[in-house]
């Protein structure tokens, strides 16, 4: 009888042990990785990214929005989902950024190309150089 007692004792331990880790707050890690992305997504503010993906900043910053609302719930299945989101949208971010000032250079390059081809046509054809 007693350990038929000690094992529900037991038992009734496991399962409340198992319940407060699922509803008894942001775990360790999920706080330490909001942490990290939260800078990462402030750090965003006074990067290129700002300008060239503006879009993705947002989301990145509405996501960790919700990450931080999730810690005040002491949620931490949604605070780490919105962690994992918001670092996705900072790299997304970062890589449009860098897609964008890549495009706008080529650009700038093409339309350099045209003039200079222009340039050299007009040269070969005996018009002489006309900048």
């Amino acid at each position: 009888m007693k350990r038929l007692c000690f094992g529900i004792m037991i038992g009734l331990a496991f399962c409340c042990t198992v319940y407060a880790a699922d509803d008894g707050g942001v775990q360790p890690a999920t706080m330490e990785k909001y942490q990290k992305v939260r800078v990462q997504v402030e750090a965003l503010s006074t990067a290129p990214a700002v300008k060239l993906a503006p879009e993705a900043v947002k989301d990145a910053q509405k996501s960790i929005a919700e990450a931080q609302e999730g810690l005040k719930n002491g949620n931490d299945k949604a605070t780490r989902e919105a962690v994992e989101k918001s670092l996705l949208q900072v790299t997304l971010a970062g890589v449009l950024a860098e897609e964008r000032a890549a495009a706008e250079k080529t650009a700038a390059a093409l339309k350099e190309l045209t003039a200079l081809e222009r340039r050299l046509a007009a040269i070969l054809a005996g018009k002489g150089d006309t900048p």
